[in-house]
Protein backbone atom coordinates (compact mmCIF):
# COMPACT_ATOMS: atom_id res chain seq x y z
CA UNK A 1 0.00 0.00 0.00
CA UNK A 2 1.64 3.12 -0.92
CA UNK A 3 2.13 6.10 1.15
CA UNK A 4 -0.79 8.39 -0.43
CA UNK A 5 -3.27 5.59 0.02
CA UNK A 6 -2.56 4.99 3.35
CA UNK A 7 -2.51 8.60 4.72
CA UNK A 8 -5.98 8.59 3.01
CA UNK A 9 -7.02 5.91 4.68
CA UNK A 10 -5.88 7.55 8.23
CA UNK A 11 -7.62 10.98 7.55
CA UNK A 12 -10.97 8.85 6.48
CA UNK A 13 -10.67 7.07 9.64
CA UNK A 14 -9.89 10.42 11.44
CA UNK A 15 -12.90 11.53 10.06
CA UNK A 16 -15.04 8.70 11.27
CA UNK A 17 -13.94 8.63 14.38
CA UNK A 18 -14.76 12.03 14.80
CA UNK A 19 -18.53 11.49 13.59
CA UNK A 20 -19.23 8.86 15.90
CA UNK A 21 -17.77 11.31 18.49
CA UNK A 22 -20.26 14.50 17.49
CA UNK A 23 -23.33 11.88 17.53
CA UNK A 24 -21.72 10.07 21.11
CA UNK A 25 -21.88 13.76 22.41
CA UNK A 26 -25.19 14.11 21.32
CA UNK A 27 -26.35 11.23 22.95
CA UNK A 28 -28.20 10.77 26.18
CA UNK A 29 -24.77 9.94 27.78
CA UNK A 30 -24.04 13.83 28.57
CA UNK A 31 -27.36 14.58 29.49
CA UNK A 32 -27.25 16.34 32.86
CA UNK A 33 -28.76 14.10 35.58
CA UNK A 34 -27.14 15.22 38.78
CA UNK A 35 -27.01 19.04 39.90
CA UNK A 36 -24.47 19.28 43.08
CA UNK A 37 -24.25 22.79 45.56
CA UNK A 38 -21.62 23.07 47.75
CA UNK A 39 -20.37 26.08 50.00
CA UNK A 40 -23.86 26.87 51.14
CA UNK A 41 -24.74 27.16 55.09
CA UNK A 42 -28.22 28.63 55.26
CA UNK A 43 -29.39 28.77 51.66
CA UNK A 44 -30.94 25.10 50.87
CA UNK A 45 -29.66 22.96 47.84
CA UNK A 46 -32.87 22.93 46.25
CA UNK A 47 -33.17 26.41 46.20
CA UNK A 48 -30.21 27.33 44.59
CA UNK A 49 -30.93 24.41 41.41
CA UNK A 50 -34.31 26.23 41.49
CA UNK A 51 -32.33 29.28 40.71
CA UNK A 52 -29.96 27.75 38.53
CA UNK A 53 -32.74 26.83 36.22
CA UNK A 54 -30.17 24.06 34.87
CA UNK A 55 -33.20 21.45 33.12
CA UNK A 56 -32.66 17.57 33.76
CA UNK A 57 -31.72 15.90 30.48
CA UNK A 58 -29.91 18.85 28.99
CA UNK A 59 -26.94 18.16 27.07
CA UNK A 60 -24.21 19.24 29.07
CA UNK A 61 -22.26 21.17 26.43
CA UNK A 62 -24.67 23.49 25.86
CA UNK A 63 -24.53 24.57 29.66
CA UNK A 64 -23.91 28.54 29.55
CA UNK A 65 -22.27 29.21 32.52
CA UNK A 66 -22.08 32.78 32.94
CA UNK A 67 -26.13 32.47 32.60
CA UNK A 68 -26.31 30.31 35.68
CA UNK A 69 -23.72 33.05 37.26
CA UNK A 70 -26.12 35.70 36.56
CA UNK A 71 -29.37 33.58 37.51
CA UNK A 72 -28.03 32.52 41.02
CA UNK A 73 -26.37 36.15 41.63
CA UNK A 74 -29.71 38.05 41.12
CA UNK A 75 -30.16 36.60 45.03
CA UNK A 76 -28.01 39.13 46.69
CA UNK A 77 -27.38 36.91 49.30
CA UNK A 78 -24.72 34.88 47.04
CA UNK A 79 -21.90 34.67 45.29
CA UNK A 80 -21.04 31.90 43.01
CA UNK A 81 -17.26 30.57 43.29
CA UNK A 82 -16.77 28.55 40.17
CA UNK A 83 -19.32 26.40 38.02
CA UNK A 84 -17.98 23.04 37.10
CA UNK A 85 -18.69 20.53 34.87
CA UNK A 86 -18.07 16.02 36.26
CA UNK A 87 -18.48 14.06 33.42
CA UNK A 88 -20.50 12.60 31.64
CA UNK A 89 -23.78 14.25 33.74
CA UNK A 90 -23.28 15.80 36.65
CA UNK A 91 -22.63 19.45 37.39
CA UNK A 92 -21.29 21.36 40.08
CA UNK A 93 -22.03 24.85 41.47
CA UNK A 94 -19.75 26.08 44.31
CA UNK A 95 -21.20 29.02 45.97
CA UNK A 96 -20.31 31.63 49.02
CA UNK A 97 -23.27 33.49 51.40
CA UNK A 98 -22.37 37.07 51.28
CA UNK A 99 -23.10 38.47 54.86
CA UNK A 100 -23.87 41.56 55.80
CA UNK A 101 -20.88 44.05 57.68
CA UNK A 102 -21.29 47.76 57.34
CA UNK A 103 -24.14 50.06 56.80
CA UNK A 104 -23.58 53.54 54.70
CA UNK A 105 -25.78 56.26 54.84
CA UNK A 106 -27.04 57.61 51.37
CA UNK A 107 -29.98 59.39 50.27
CA UNK A 108 -32.12 59.33 53.32
CA UNK A 109 -31.60 55.73 53.34
CA UNK A 110 -29.12 53.15 54.45
CA UNK A 111 -27.32 50.58 52.80
CA UNK A 112 -26.09 46.88 53.80
CA UNK A 113 -23.25 45.64 52.21
CA UNK A 114 -20.89 42.92 52.54
CA UNK A 115 -17.03 42.64 52.89
CA UNK A 116 -16.77 43.66 49.13
CA UNK A 117 -19.14 46.42 48.68
CA UNK A 118 -21.93 44.62 47.52
CA UNK A 119 -25.34 45.71 48.28
CA UNK A 120 -27.42 43.30 49.88
CA UNK A 121 -30.32 45.62 51.36
CA UNK A 122 -31.38 49.15 51.44
CA UNK A 123 -33.94 50.25 54.82
CA UNK A 124 -35.34 53.24 55.50
CA UNK A 125 -33.94 54.03 58.94
CA UNK A 126 -31.22 52.21 61.29
CA UNK A 127 -33.27 50.16 63.25
CA UNK A 128 -31.25 49.00 65.79
CA UNK A 129 -28.64 47.38 62.93
CA UNK A 130 -25.78 45.43 64.82
CA UNK A 131 -23.10 47.00 61.72
CA UNK A 132 -20.87 49.37 62.01
CA UNK A 133 -21.76 52.70 60.40
CA UNK A 134 -19.48 53.63 57.29
CA UNK A 135 -19.23 57.30 57.25
CA UNK A 136 -17.53 59.48 54.77
CA UNK A 137 -17.62 57.31 51.53
CA UNK A 138 -18.37 58.83 48.14
CA UNK A 139 -21.45 56.88 46.70
CA UNK A 140 -22.42 57.30 43.09
CA UNK A 141 -25.12 55.16 43.55
CA UNK A 142 -26.41 51.32 44.87
CA UNK A 143 -28.69 49.04 43.56
CA UNK A 144 -29.54 45.52 45.58
CA UNK A 145 -27.40 42.79 44.24
CA UNK A 146 -24.89 44.89 42.59
CA UNK A 147 -21.65 46.34 43.75
CA UNK A 148 -21.90 49.93 45.15
CA UNK A 149 -20.83 52.72 42.45
CA UNK A 150 -18.17 54.39 44.01
CA UNK A 151 -15.91 57.87 43.56
CA UNK A 152 -12.59 56.74 44.76
CA UNK A 153 -11.95 52.95 44.25
CA UNK A 154 -9.17 53.12 46.65
CA UNK A 155 -11.61 54.14 49.75
CA UNK A 156 -13.87 51.20 49.12
CA UNK A 157 -10.91 48.82 49.13
CA UNK A 158 -9.24 50.38 52.29
CA UNK A 159 -12.86 49.90 53.78
CA UNK A 160 -12.75 46.47 52.64
CA UNK A 161 -9.21 45.33 54.67
CA UNK A 162 -10.99 47.40 57.76
CA UNK A 163 -13.94 45.67 57.65
CA UNK A 164 -12.29 42.33 57.11
CA UNK A 165 -10.17 42.49 60.25
CA UNK A 166 -13.02 43.81 62.64
CA UNK A 167 -14.81 40.72 62.21
CA UNK A 168 -12.18 38.67 62.08
CA UNK A 169 -11.01 40.34 65.55
CA UNK A 170 -14.86 40.36 66.54
CA UNK A 171 -14.85 43.97 67.33
CA UNK A 172 -18.05 44.57 65.20
CA UNK A 173 -20.04 44.76 68.40
CA UNK A 174 -17.68 47.27 69.99
CA UNK A 175 -17.58 49.95 66.79
CA UNK A 176 -20.40 52.56 66.36
CA UNK A 177 -18.49 54.32 63.50
CA UNK A 178 -15.89 54.15 60.86
CA UNK A 179 -15.06 57.15 59.03
CA UNK A 180 -13.76 57.28 55.55
CA UNK A 181 -13.23 60.85 54.59
CA UNK A 182 -10.11 60.56 53.85
CA UNK A 183 -8.83 56.67 53.06
CA UNK A 184 -4.92 57.74 54.21
CA UNK A 185 -6.26 58.92 57.82
CA UNK A 186 -8.99 56.85 58.83
CA UNK A 187 -10.71 56.86 61.99
CA UNK A 188 -13.26 54.56 64.13
CA UNK A 189 -15.82 55.53 66.98
CA UNK A 190 -16.03 52.78 69.14
CA UNK A 191 -20.00 52.29 70.89
CA UNK A 192 -18.91 53.92 73.91
CA UNK A 193 -17.60 56.87 72.26
CA UNK A 194 -14.28 56.72 72.23
CA UNK A 195 -12.57 57.70 68.67
CA UNK A 196 -9.18 55.71 67.30
CA UNK A 197 -7.47 56.98 64.54
CA UNK A 198 -5.66 54.15 62.33
CA UNK A 199 -4.65 56.32 59.63
CA UNK A 200 -3.68 54.04 56.45
CA UNK A 201 -5.13 51.23 55.93
CA UNK A 202 -2.17 48.92 56.68
CA UNK A 203 -1.25 46.26 59.14
CA UNK A 204 -5.14 46.53 60.27
CA UNK A 205 -4.31 43.72 62.02
CA UNK A 206 -1.88 45.24 64.72
CA UNK A 207 -3.72 48.17 64.76
CA UNK A 208 -7.22 46.80 65.80
CA UNK A 209 -5.37 44.45 68.57
CA UNK A 210 -5.28 47.65 70.83
CA UNK A 211 -9.11 47.36 71.43
CA UNK A 212 -8.59 44.34 72.50
CA UNK A 213 -6.20 45.21 75.04
CA UNK A 214 -7.15 45.80 79.02
CA UNK A 215 -6.01 49.63 79.17
CA UNK A 216 -8.24 49.90 76.29
CA UNK A 217 -11.35 48.57 77.55
CA UNK A 218 -10.82 50.46 80.93
CA UNK A 219 -10.40 53.60 79.24
CA UNK A 220 -13.28 53.00 76.88
CA UNK A 221 -16.03 51.87 80.15
CA UNK A 222 -14.99 54.97 81.78
CA UNK A 223 -16.62 57.34 79.00
CA UNK A 224 -13.49 58.97 79.12
CA UNK A 225 -13.16 61.71 76.12
CA UNK A 226 -10.25 61.59 74.24
CA UNK A 227 -8.90 59.63 71.26
CA UNK A 228 -6.24 56.70 70.96
CA UNK A 229 -4.06 56.99 68.25
CA UNK A 230 -2.42 53.78 67.00
CA UNK A 231 -1.76 55.16 63.18
CA UNK A 232 1.75 53.73 63.86
CA UNK A 233 1.37 50.21 64.85
CA UNK A 234 3.58 49.34 67.42
CA UNK A 235 2.20 52.09 69.68
CA UNK A 236 -0.81 53.14 71.41
CA UNK A 237 -1.10 56.60 72.63
CA UNK A 238 -4.33 57.84 74.44
CA UNK A 239 -4.81 61.78 74.07
CA UNK A 240 -7.37 63.15 76.56
CA UNK A 241 -9.82 65.80 75.03
CA UNK A 242 -9.03 68.92 76.59
CA UNK A 243 -12.04 70.50 78.51
CA UNK A 244 -13.36 73.88 77.28
CA UNK A 245 -12.34 76.88 79.69
CA UNK A 246 -15.47 79.36 80.32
Amino acid sequence: MGNGRRKGLFLLLFLLTVLVAMVYIGTEVFQVKKVTVTGNQNIKDDDIIRIAGIPIGQNIFKIDRKQIRERIESNPLLKVLSINFKYPDEVIINVKERKPVAAIPYLGSYVVVDIEGYVMEIYDNLEDMPYPLVQGLGLRGCTVGKPLSVADSYQMKALSRVLDEVYKQQLEEDISEIIMDNPNDIYIVSRNGTVVRLGQAIEVDKKLKWLKTPNFRQIDSTGAKGMLDVSIANQAIFKPLEEEVD
